[in-house]
């Protein structure tokens, strides 16, 4: 369960994500692919902490990036890559 420790520093941005747009509703957070020409936004559903997929994205975000930003997460990879792990959390 090492990855509960991600997700317990990930939840206070993860709550300002979801106070700062209007589009993402109770429920979600905001992640952006970055690792491409154009980062693309998402909005993605909570459920998606519990796919081990994404939360190996997000342990190679904070190992990239830090853990202290504001607004969306940065992710990365491609947006294809991070749709493809946003369809694992929808078929599961």
């Amino acid at each position: 369960m090492k990855y509960i420790a991600i997700i317990k520093i990930l939840i206070k941005p993860i709550q300002h994500c979801m106070m700062l747009p209007r589009d993402v509703e109770e429920g979600h957070f905001a992640v952006v692919a970055a690792k491409c020409e154009k980062p693309k936004r998402f909005v993605v559903e909570l459920r998606c902490l519990s796919n081990p997929s994404f939360l190996r994205l997000l342990k190679e975000a904070g190992d990239e990036y830090g853990f202290k930003h504001e607004g969306a997460i940065a992710v990365p990879c491609n947006p294809h890559e991070l749709q493809t792990i946003l369809q694992e959390t929808e078929d599961m």
